[in-house]
């Protein structure tokens, strides 16, 4: 499954629609600030919500986030490690997805746990940023064999949020 995250820099509000290919909606989120930090809710294509992805302050120069299913159960938590220029490495923690993320600025990709204590080769999720955009745009691969597809999408929302940390 392909999304496209696309947010534009000049909006009314903070929602904004995932698309696959043809610009069908696929998911809905809203970024809300509800606290210090900010949190984004993640809707189906017909606005059922689906979960909510909240920041936490855990330590500086790191990342942590709280992913919780429309009932308010904690799914994952990513935890980023520290950033090495603008490179990046995640891990997701205590919940149902165990994955391990990389990402540079224009590239991200998520390995599935083999259960042995290692990772698959082959990613569970890969995103990239287009470069040349007039809008924030990123397109997320996901392999819905492997993981249920509003994970893949959170895992998307995280590496834009932490690309752009000012916003």
């Amino acid at each position: 499954m392909r999304i496209i995250i696309k947010q534009k820099y000049w909006t009314i509000g903070d929602k904004f629609k995932i698309t696959d290919e043809k610009g069908n909606a696929v998911f809905f989120a809203e970024r809300q600030f509800d606290r210090i930090m900010n949190n984004v809710v993640l809707f189906d294509g017909s606005g059922v919500p689906l979960g909510r992805m909240q920041s936490e302050v855990r330590k500086f120069f790191t990342s942590w986030f709280d992913v919780t299913d429309a009932n308010g159960r904690k799914a994952f938590s990513i935890n980023e490690k520290f950033p090495f220029f603008s490179f990046r490495r995640a891990k997701t923690e205590g919940g149902v997805l165990d994955c391990k993320i990389k990402c540079g600025p224009i590239h991200m990709k998520a390995f599935i746990g083999n259960g042995q204590g290692g990772y698959d080769k082959t990613p569970v999720v890969k995103g990239r940023k287009k470069i040349f955009s007039i809008a924030d745009t990123y397109v997320i691969d996901i392999d819905e064999t492997r993981i249920f597809p509003s994970y893949g999408a959170f895992l998307g929302i995280w590496y834009d949020m932490v690309n752009h940390r000012g916003h």
